[in-house]
């Protein structure tokens, strides 16, 4: 597994090092990836009331998608029962929704540590610190569940590494590595849609009937991102909330 730049924007060092904030520079690159981003949801919706599905994705089943029978899938998934409901639930769309995209682009991944960080990836949400950026304690979470487990620090290195970089738009798998792309697209597609057009119908019900979104869940996460910006209005979810992520959010494919 190739192993992401930790001092690129949203790598683990970058945001040990900065907090989470952002750099003027550093912030039109991320309006350039988010421009890209609209552009790319506006297409996929038109996919997604055609039916239009990428070839394969019928044939892939969550069903089929175990968690890992390990120390650290059993320290990740105490780790998750932390959360308030809302988030536990959408840490496990993560998981799926995230696994079923990997098999559809064929992109091979590590089981074991894309549960791990797709189960914690908001668990620094939760609350708010001042300038200081959610994902870091969600980063430091998983840490403390690789430790228990006993895990090499590399492999720890990139669950937490793929936690700190779900929110910073425009992933890339080349770049950003397959931990951090798929937690970000697994997350995007529950919360915003986002790519939720290469998932099979099945799928997405499937994984509302495991875990239901609730019927206030895109209020509360609307009430996550704002209090996020506010605690860190020059990072990225301060950026993201600029650029409409919140009206995203209530624009999802979704009931609730």
């Amino acid at each position: 597994m190739t192993t992401p730049d930790p001092n690129r924007i949203g790598g683990l060092e970058w945001a040990r090092r900065t907090r989470g904030t952002l750099t003027s520079s550093e912030r039109r690159q991320l309006l350039v990836a988010i421009a890209v981003t609209q552009v790319a949801n506006a297409v996929g919706r038109a996919k997604l009331a055609l039916g239009r599905l990428p070839d394969g994705a019928m044939s892939i089943d969550v069903r089929n998608f175990e968690a890992p029978d390990s120390r650290l899938a059993r320290e990740a998934e105490t780790a998750c029962a932390e959360q308030s409901e809302l988030l536990a639930a959408h840490s496990y769309r993560t998981w799926l929704w995230g696994m079923a995209l990997a098999a559809v682009d064929r992109q091979p991944i590590d089981r074991e540590l894309f549960y791990c960080a797709a189960l914690l990836h908001d668990w620094g949400a939760t609350t708010t610190v001042a300038h200081e950026d959610f994902t870091i304690r969600g980063a430091e979470r998983a840490l403390t569940c690789t430790q228990a487990a006993g895990l090499e620090p590399d492999r720890a290195n990139l669950i937490a590494d793929g936690i700190c970089c779900h929110t910073t738009p425009g992933a890339t798998v080349e770049r950003d590595g397959t931990i951090a792309y798929y937690v970000q697209y697994g997350a995007m597609a529950d919360g915003a849609g986002l790519r939720a057009w290469d998932i099979a119908p099945h799928n997405i019900d499937e994984a509302l009937r495991r875990h239901p979104r609730g019927p206030g869940f895109k209020s509360g996460l609307s009430d996550i991102i704002r209090a996020e910006a506010r605690a860190v209005p020059n990072g990225r979810f301060g950026l993201a909330r600029r650029c409409g992520m919140t009206l995203a959010v209530q624009m999802a494919p979704f009931d609730s």
